[in-house]
């Protein structure tokens, strides 16, 4: 039975070349970017409409790795040892089966 490694990577610089060349064969799905602004006084004083902005991007992606049973335990090893800087990523392994095929073949 086959299992899905799903990859949700959160980053504050672009890994999209850095991805590829990582985790090979990977269906690659681009979320959303989330943007938040910020806007502090230079000077509290005397200058109160002198003032700087912020801002903080954060790039998302959900990439989606397809792995048999048997070669299941070497890319979970792989992936916990995978270092990227600047980023920040979490797993989650997905099954299915031979209950669910059942479960299938009975509803049609």
């Amino acid at each position: 039975m086959a299992a899905k490694i799903r990859i949700i990577m959160k980053s504050f610089v672009s890994q999209a070349n850095k991805v590829e060349g990582v985790i090979p064969y990977a269906q690659k799905i681009g979320l959303p970017e989330s943007r938040s602004l910020y806007t502090v006084l230079r000077s509290p004083h005397i200058d109160k409409k002198s003032r700087e902005q912020f801002s903080m991007h954060v790039k998302k992606q959900f990439l989606v790795q397809k792995a048999e049973t048997h070669e299941l335990q070497k890319k979970l090893f792989w992936l916990k040892r995978l270092r990227l800087l600047g980023a920040q990523y979490e797993l989650q392994i997905s099954f299915k089966t031979r209950l669910d095929k059942k479960k299938l073949q009975a509803a049609l």
